[in-house]
């Protein structure tokens, strides 16, 4: 297991990168060390985040399993208390642990990258682009999102109320976009000055498919992964080892 080596010299560098990966995963027992692809499925974002340049991966856990293979892939260990590993605990509340510790072994960092081991199917190239889409204009945050023609509506007392006419082509509805949870980078100061994960000015980054299929939660989105990652692997530009 590599451990974050406390004592050494302040420096500062571009980027954080947090993966959350704490052991209580129920609907997908042991989710985050299931083979994918031949490897757990956290090495994927682990090996992503360490071919990135002047960047730092450390991964959040409470697991000892979790820390022993996120080690082994090359990734720095913050253990989280018990309190930020409930079912209930939120991302951020790690995400700022994980800063904190860092900072406390005598690093510092501008920026912070959220990689969720879930969705693993990430080009290289693709996160370069976002990274310097991130970089070009002033905001507190950037968030990976998607695009589709989809018709929809609300349910009430069981009538469907849609947003639409009947018998309109989806082609031709308004574009429904929505947060997919693929890649998200944050101003340090957003994530500990105002507690946020996106602050207020917040860009969207627009991610193709299939790379954004891939969102893995049940054993049925495992296997659907399993095929977007066969048809996309040449694509991603590195491996975990």
């Amino acid at each position: 297991m590599s451990a974050l080596p406390f004592g050494k010299p302040k420096n500062t560098v571009m980027m954080l990168a947090i993966v959350p990966a704490r052991g209580g995963s129920k609907r997908l027992p042991g989710k985050n060390i299931l083979p994918f692809g031949g490897h757990p499925l956290v090495a994927w974002s682990i090996a992503l985040a360490r071919t990135l340049p002047d960047t730092i991966c450390v991964v959040s856990t409470d697991d000892a399993a979790i820390a022993k293979i996120a080690g082994a892939c090359g990734a720095e260990i913050v253990m989280r208390p018990p309190e930020l590993a409930r079912d209930d605990s939120s991302t951020l509340d790690a995400m700022i642990h994980a800063g904190e510790t860092v900072r406390k072994s005598g690093r510092d960092f501008a920026d912070v990258m959220l990689l969720q081991p879930t969705c693993p199917v990430r080009p290289r190239d693709m996160v370069l682009q976002a990274c310097a889409e991130y970089a070009a204009q002033p905001c507190d945050s950037l968030v990976a999102v998607s695009q589709r023609p989809l018709k929809i509506g609300t349910v009430e007392d069981g009538w469907y109320r849609p947003n639409y006419e009947f018998g309109a082509q989806s082609r031709l509805t308004s574009p429904t976009w929505y947060e997919n949870g693929w890649l998200y980078l944050t101003t340090a100061e957003t994530m500990f000055e105002r507690r946020s994960l996106t602050g207020e000015r917040v860009r969207a980054f627009e991610v193709p498919r299939p790379f954004d299929e891939v969102d893995i939660d049940t054993a049925l989105d495992l296997a659907l992964g399993e095929r977007v990652l066969a048809e996309t692997r040449a694509r991603l530009g590195y491996a975990p080892r």
